[in-house]
């Protein structure tokens, strides 16, 4: 179970542009365990005399274990948003926002400078117009992992995404997380997107967590702008169920 923890090593998850903006896990978990991560967070973004701010009212990610090396994975967010120009409330609404489904395969274990590494695929399932699949995205990232130490991580990932709206980016994913305890852990994480060759978004990310108990984690994270001004606060409980029947 600690080895579960430790891959996965439980981060926040950002939702933003449908694309989550935290490292994903270079080893999938393990057959017959379903992790469930329940996660609230707030986002400001400011664009000249515009604003907009996300509330997710909660982000619920699903992974289940179903076999040694393949994860499934589903996404439900549910968020709260409000857009402003020059200080005035112009729209507010509720919404299911944009599912994602898809799996996580490990691809091989760390050797010597050769990282640990798995592929994540997830179809983006568009959820206005009646649940009609008109147009389906997709998210596919290669995610490693080096182990530095027995207390220190580098864990990076490399991806596409292309949205509902069939545009589409590339991104990066640079974390470095630090197990100060067996039950707390610290990390921090740059975020990069990309389109056309051009940046268009940079994020530093700070965050740690606490483990209550080898199956109920919580984590809290604050991410800043670099060339934006965009800010996020939030917070996830993870809890890991084995699902096996003894």
């Amino acid at each position: 179970m600690n080895k579960i923890i430790y891959a996965i090593f439980v981060l926040l998850t950002i939702q933003q542009n449908i694309l989550s903006q935290t490292v994903e896990p270079s080893s999938t978990i393990n057959k017959d365990i379903l992790q469930i991560e329940i996660e609230s967070a707030y986002s400001i973004q400011k664009v000249s005399t515009e604003k907009t701010t996300s509330w997710s009212i909660p982000n619920s990610l699903f992974r289940y274990g179903l076999l040694n090396g393949l994860e499934l994975q589903m996404n439900i967010p549910v968020i709260k948003e409000q857009f402003w120009e020059n200080n005035h409330l112009t729209q507010s609404l509720n919404k299911l926002d944009d599912l994602q489904v898809g799996f996580s395969v490990n691809l091989w274990k760390e050797k010597k400078l050769l990282p640990e590494a798995s592929i994540m695929v997830r179809a983006i399932l568009p959820t206005y117009n009646k649940f009609v699949l008109d147009n389906i995205g997709k998210i596919i990232s290669i995610n490693f992992a080096n182990k530095i130490s027995e207390k220190l991580m580098f864990n990076y990932n490399i991806g596409h995404v292309e949205k509902t709206d069939n545009s589409s980016s590339c991104f990066y994913i640079a974390n470095i997380s630090y197990l100060m305890t067996s039950k707390l852990h610290f990390y921090i994480e740059n975020f990069g997107d990309l389109h056309n060759k051009k940046i268009m978004s940079h994020n530093l990310n700070i965050g740690g967590g606490y483990n209550f108990t080898d199956k109920l984690i919580l984590d809290i994270s604050v991410t800043n702008g670099i060339n934006q001004n965009f800010f996020y606060a939030g917070g996830r409980i993870t809890w890991i169920i084995n699902t096996h029947k003894n």
